[in-house]
Order: structure tokens, then sequence, then C-alpha cells
């Protein structure tokens, strides 16, 4: 009887499920009750043969929607562990056959093994999908109208969060790409899209824009000219502002009906001569008003310190607000945040704050830095940049200071960095330094150089056979190549040669240098890769390189080994240079120790030769470092091997 009458009132029940599935078992009151007892009761007198009603209908009304949310719950559960995580899953719009397979997954398995059962069939799979499109096609209507909703929700939401942020890390640039190219290809058209997806973490957005390749022209098109990269920083904040509207549906009550169209027109923002936002009026403004005032005085500001309309960096501000903002901008523990996302409290303390520099006639926001990505690179910046550098720098050739001067003031721009086909001979020792901060490579360079002082020779390389090719001087790649990325085994097995390598002399040492430093270099731009602010020429393949934590580890091995490889060279050129110089020299000890000086040499020391003397000197001290550094691998008395540096200066002399 029960059955009966739910199904002959079913639109009534219907009409009431949403509000009472919405907010639970606990909304089935009386109140509720009552009311859908009187609509049945009313539908029932209008009906020609009345259907039997049980005896308590209250309280089956209650059984029948405790046992529907009851129903609903085992749904929502089933459908959650269902639901495929696999992003190449919902590539196509998915069908009702589609999610009744993974939905039902289990009822599918047992109606197969009964009815291969049922027919003295051994069970073989090639039976299943006959059997799993039969059972598809007598489904229950509960069962159909379950798989119609998981399929409205897996089709609207696509894959699980999570899962999309992995496969947009892994394959959007790529795929991105494709698209541009097959349009290319196939129809002779020519793309520009900007693309946007939220972070699920710090609730911002990430906007990145995506072009064709020219294959006419000299520039792509974001970048071909002042007025269209006007245009270009313009559509990131539009776009941006549109996708929050996507991604951040507001919530808040306060912002209904507040901001009409018929509603007060937005005061204009006016600059004083510094170009800062002054605080405007906001009587009779909506909360959504005077959060786009709040974010055009922000803006006002950051465009004063980039110098062009770059959109405010919301998301790295909120992570670090002192390093951007000076102090007093914004209330002391305030959350700087886009301002979409503020309350009506927010905005109210944040406004109070600014009204006391406003009647003092002080500016409201300074920024006191900008992200990388948004600083404009004018000739002057590039003067002070160069002018920046040590003396010797300076005598540098114009073309390499004007790629290190690039590399310093885009760090994250790979395209701009110097390739080593680009150094000169002279500037190879610094282009070496600025591959990598470690410690014991910036030792080993300086080892490198040593070296070639006490051999006097320049820093000339001679070329390896077995060497990868880009350990070389002669290398134009920005990035190295793809198989070191893509294999291990070509990475490990490329820094083994490295190490490996025989050193005879500043020579051969200088590509075994040269390799270690890109590999330094190149494990830095994949620790350090950033989906959202990398180039657009990167590589593909760098997000997934075989570069990891570990090879890092390894690698400063082999810088130690080669380090000590270098210094042992060093400590042969003194011992030779001593055996053949012995007759003129002398011994002297006094209180300090053991000092050797060589009588023929020092009357021209003295008179000249000061440059070659401070350059000597220079070795002379890191010889002593290195040689109480490495003690403990050699046999050797470590007092005779610092005499030894002490006499480096007469044997240079003396051999010149």
């Amino acid at each position: 009887m029960s059955t009966d009458w739910s199904i002959a009132f079913k639109p009534i029940l219907d009409l009431h499920s949403k509000a009472i599935f919405a907010a639970g078992s606990s909304s089935v009151g009386k109140p509720v009750v009552r009311k859908i007892w009187r609509a049945i009761l009313a539908a029932r007198d209008e009906q020609e043969e009345p259907i039997a009603l049980p005896t308590s209908l209250k309280k089956a009304i209650k059984e029948y929607y405790a046992k529907s949310l009851k129903d609903k719950e085992e749904a929502d559960e089933r459908e959650a562990a269902s639901r495929p995580r696999e992003a190449s899953f919902y590539k196509k719009p998915l069908s009702e056959w589609d999610v009744a397979q993974k939905l039902s997954k289990q009822e599918i398995d047992t109606y197969d093994k009964a009815q291969q059962q049922s027919k003295g069939l051994e069970y073989s799979i090639k039976y299943r999908t006959g059997n799993a499109r039969e059972w598809f096609n007598n489904m229950t209507p509960s069962q159909q109208q379950e798989v119609k909703f998981a399929m409205k929700k897996w089709n609207e939401e696509g894959a699980p969060e999570e899962t999309q942020a992995i496969y947009r890390k892994n394959n959007l640039k790529k795929t991105l790409e494709d698209f541009a190219e097959q349009i290319r290809h196939t129809m002779g058209c020519r793309v520009v899209m900007l693309v946007s997806h939220k972070k699920k973490a710090s609730q911002t957005l990430s906007v990145s824009l995506h072009e064709t390749t020219p294959q006419n022209a000299k520039k792509k098109f974001s970048v071909s000219s002042s007025g269209i990269k006007e245009w270009a920083s313009n559509g990131f904040e539009s776009f941006g502002e549109w996708s929050k509207t996507e991604f951040y549906p507001s919530e808040d009550s306060d912002r209904v009906a507040s901001d009409s169209e018929d509603g007060p027109v937005l005061p204009e923002i006016i600059v004083d001569d510094d170009g800062y936002a002054k605080l405007p009026l906001r009587d009779g403004i909506g909360l959504k008003g005077q959060q786009e005032l709040i974010r055009s005085i922000f803006h006002t500001s950051y465009k004063v310190c980039t110098g062009g309309s770059r959109p405010v960096p919301w998301g790295v501000i909120t992570a670090s607000p002192s390093n951007y903002l000076a102090p007093g901008s914004v209330p002391t523990g305030f959350v700087v945040k886009d301002p979409s996302h503020m309350k009506t409290e927010e905005v109210n303390r944040l406004w109070m704050h600014w009204e006391r520099p406003s009647t003092a006639n002080k500016k409201l926001v300074v920024f006191i830095k900008a992200r990388d990505a948004g600083m404009r690179v004018t000739g002057k910046s590039k003067t002070k940049v160069v002018s920046a550098l040590d003396e010797e720098d300076q005598d540098r050739p114009a073309s390499f200071a004007s790629h290190f001067t690039e590399c310093t003031t885009h760090p994250a721009a790979h395209t701009h960095e110097t390739t080593p086909d680009d150094v000169a001979i002279n500037d190879r020792y610094t282009f070496l330094e600025t591959l990598s901060k470690s410690e014991n490579y910036l030792e080993l360079v300086d080892a490198t150089r040593d070296l070639a002082i006490l051999a006097n020779q320049k820093p000339i390389s001679e070329r390896h056979q077995d060497l990868p090719t880009w350990a070389d001087w002669s290398w134009n790649g920005i990035y190295l190549p793809e198989d070191i990325h893509t294999s291990y085994m070509t990475l490990v097995a490329s820094l083994n040669k490295l190490q490996t390598c025989p050193i005879s002399g500043p020579p051969s040492a200088m590509p075994v240098v040269l390799g270690i430093g890109l590999l330094y270099r190149e494990s830095k731009r994949v620790i350090e890769y950033e989906e959202d602010e990398a180039d657009p020429n990167t590589p593909f393949y760098l997000p997934h390189s075989a570069i990891d934590l570990q090879f890092l580890v390894t690698l400063d091995d082999a810088v130690r080994e080669v380090l000590c490889s270098v210094v042992g060279h060093i400590e042969r050129l003194t011992k030779e240079g001593l055996s053949d110089e012995d007759d003129e020299v002398r011994l002297v000890v006094d209180d300090e120790g053991v000092v050797e000086k060589d009588v023929e040499s020092e009357e021209n020391v003295v008179g000249g030769e000061e440059q070659q003397e401070q350059e000597v000197e220079e070795v002379v001290q890191k010889g002593r470092k290195r040689a109480i550094h490495h003690a403990s691998s050699r046999q050797g008395n470590p007092l005779r091997e610092t005499r030894r540096y002490d006499l480096i200066s007469f044997i240079v002399f003396i051999a010149s």
C-alpha cells in the first residue's frame, strides 16, 4: 500500500524533496509534514477513484523522506567512490552507458556472473559486454535517476580538482601548442589564447597567454609593439576579473542589489603629483563598488612602481606583504588579498586606516618592490645594473655585459640567458661564476682560474671526445638537450663522464667545469619551475625532468672530486717550480715559521710587476685555504703544503 500511494502522489513528494534533501533529515518536521499531508489529501479528494492511504499518513510521509534521505546518502557515497580520477576519462562528454559501467560496476559484475552460470558457460570476459548491456537496458527507475544525476555532475565538474591540477601541469602547455599548430596546418589560422585556472589552496587565479608561433613575423603578437604589450597586460587583468565570477562566485549577502546598474557611479580616482591615488569618497557606494575603488588605489600605486599597467600580483603579496608594501600601507595584521574577496568589515578597516594618511596628505599605498616578471627594463635601469658591477666586470665586452645585465634583471626569463658560445674568452670565468651559487662549485671555478695563472695560460679550452656535446664552449643552446631530462641514466652517465674526465691542465679542466656549471643551472631551472611563471619558450620536457634532489647530492659529490683533482695539479706545478729553481732559492727561518725567498728575483718583485704580484697573491691566499681544507685527504705535511704556496709568487716570476 505504501508503494502505491507514494507513486501516485510522487509529484507532491518531489516538490518538497529538494528543500528537505538540502537541509537534511532534521528538516522533516511537523510544519513540513503537515503541509505535505494537506496537499496529498486535497489531491486525493479530486481523484475519481481515491487511492487508499496509510492509516497514519503523517508517519508514512516521515518514513518516506527518511528512506529517501538514506538512499540519497548511499547514492552520494557510491557516486563519490565510483567517480573516475583519471583526467583522460573526461575528454569527451559522458553518456549514461559510460557512467553506468563505473557507477554500478559491482551490480553488473554480479549480473554477468549469474547469467553465465545460469547458461552453463565457463566464465569468460567475452560475454561481459553483452550481459552489461542487458543489465543497463533493464535498470530500475531509481537506478536510471542515479545514473542521470551522476552523468550530469561528472560532465559539469569534470575530473576531480587535484587530478585536474596534475594533468594541467603535465599537459596544458603542449596541448595548447598542439592545438595552435593543428588549426594553423588545417585551417590556416593564427590564434592568441588567454587561459585561466584557479588555485584551490590560495583561492587565487592564474592567467597565462598562449599564441601561435610566428612563421613570418619576427616577434610574437603579444610582444610585437609597446601598444600590444599594454593591450596584453590589460587583457590579462580583465580576463582575470571575469574568471573570478566563474571560479569564485560571491556568496556575500552584502552585495545583493547594492551595486545595480542604476546605482551610484563610482568616483574618479584622483592622483597626486607623484602618480599615487588620493582617497575618494565612498558615500552611497555599495560593497562591490568600494572593492573596485580599493583595487584602483592599489593598481595606481603598483603602476608607479612598475612603470606600466601591470596587474597587481595579489597572490604573492598575500603570501609576503612586507616584501612588497611599505610599512603603514595597510593596517597591522591585515591580510592583503584580492579586493573582490574582502568582506565588509575588512573594507571598513582598510578605509579607516587610509583616512589618517589622507588627512595628512600622505600616500595611501606604496609598493617597495614589484614581482620580477612585472618589471620593465629600460636603458637607464640597465646602465644602473652594469654600474653596480666591480671595475673588473666593467671592462668586459659590451655584448657580454648586455647578456649579463639581462640575466640579472630577469632571473626567470631563461630565453635571455647567455649561452657558452656567446662568451668571449676573457669573460669565461665570470660566466662560470653566474651559473651557480654553490660554494663548492665556486671554489672549483676559483681553483681552475688559479691553475691557469700558475701555468701562465689564458682560459682556453680543449675538446674532449668522451664528454657530452654540450660540455663545450661552442654550445649554443639555452637549455640542455631533451635526453638529459627524460632519461635519468643519460643524466647520470653525463655526470660520470665529467667526473672521470682526465685533467692535465687548464684547457682540459675548462670544459669539465663548464659542463658541471650548466648542470647546476639546469637543476635550478627544474627545481624553481612554476607553470604560472614559466616563459612561453620553456621546453615542454622541463617540468617532468629526471633531475631531482638526489641528483643534486650526486652533483655536489662530483664537484668535490674534480676540485681535488684541480688542486692536485696546482700542487704539482708548485713542486715542479721548486725543483727547477732549487739552486736560486734559499730558506730563511724566523720566529714566524718557514719563509722562502728568491734572491735573484727579489729586486724585480720590489721594483715592478705590481699587477702580476697582486694576482699571484690572491692565488697564494686561496692556496693556503685549500691546503688546509684538503689536508685530511693528503699524506703530506700540512706545513710543507703551506710553504709551497708561499713560493708561488716567486716561481711565476722565475718562469717568466
